[in-house]
């Protein structure tokens, strides 16, 4: 069951295109409270048009492709799922263009996503952290490794990274970052992306994570990674 949407938001133009456009209207009604245009406008408001695929699943579970543009270029496309009676959305990429990059695209499409994701009552999304520059960026939005074991997985990882460094650290902060790398709580990779010590024309904690691949995990209901990412988000001073 699919639909197919095509938004102008400059001129207010829509089109729609799929057999099934009423068994998407009727799981965006059940879940978000709106129908499939709403919920397509919600997800591209700021934004001057888009080519949006929604797929139902099941009852319960709504696939999203987007691409979306500003004047006639393409500046993102994105895709993830929802999964309203689990309160849990699993973000599968988001990809923006080269010229697009630096916030003023990322910021607005992440809050838009999330206005859908509180209004289909989501309070966990998952994601694959990885690509080039995954493991650092969704670090730094308050995203933690799923699971305490998936963190030590990780850290071996950064560890033989950190060891392999040239020229190697000052013996101090090479032990504080060990230090870090050691511990077994998952929370310890805020820390570590935080550490800002220059390395190789970047920072340690950016060198470190660049290039990395960890599930990783939002639970809005700690206050703390919530925080994190209403700020990076632009939502938060």
């Amino acid at each position: 069951m699919t639909a197919f949407i095509v938004l102008n938001n400059r001129s207010g133009q829509y089109g729609f295109a799929g057999t099934t456009i009423v068994d998407v209207n009727r799981w965006c009604s059940a879940n978000f409270g709106r129908d499939a245009l709403h919920f397509a406008q919600t997800l591209t408001a700021r934004f001057d048009a888009a080519f949006i695929v929604l797929r139902v699943i099941s009852s319960d579970r709504l696939f999203v492709r987007a691409r979306i543009f500003q004047g006639p270029t393409p500046v993102a496309t994105m895709a993830f799922r929802l999964a309203p009676r689990l309160r849990q959305a699993h973000l599968s990429w988001i990809v923006l263009a080269p010229t697009a990059r630096g916030g003023l695209v990322s910021k607005p499409l992440l809050q838009n996503l999330l206005l859908i994701e509180r209004d289909c009552g989501i309070t966990r999304v998952t994601l694959r952290a990885g690509l080039s520059h995954g493991g650092y960026v969704w670090a730094i939005h308050g995203f933690l490794p799923e699971t305490d074991a998936k963190w030590l997985q990780l850290a071996a990882r950064l560890q033989a990274k950190l060891a392999a460094l040239a020229p190697p650290l000052p013996p101090l902060q090479a032990q504080a970052i060990s230090q870090i790398l050691s511990s077994p709580d998952r929370f310890a990779l805020r820390a570590v992306a935080a550490a800002l010590t220059p390395v190789a024309a970047t920072t340690l904690g950016k060198h470190l994570l660049l290039g990395e691949g960890w599930d990783g995990e939002l639970d809005f209901s700690d206050q703390s990674s919530a925080l994190i990412y209403l700020r990076r988000v632009g939502l938060l001073p």
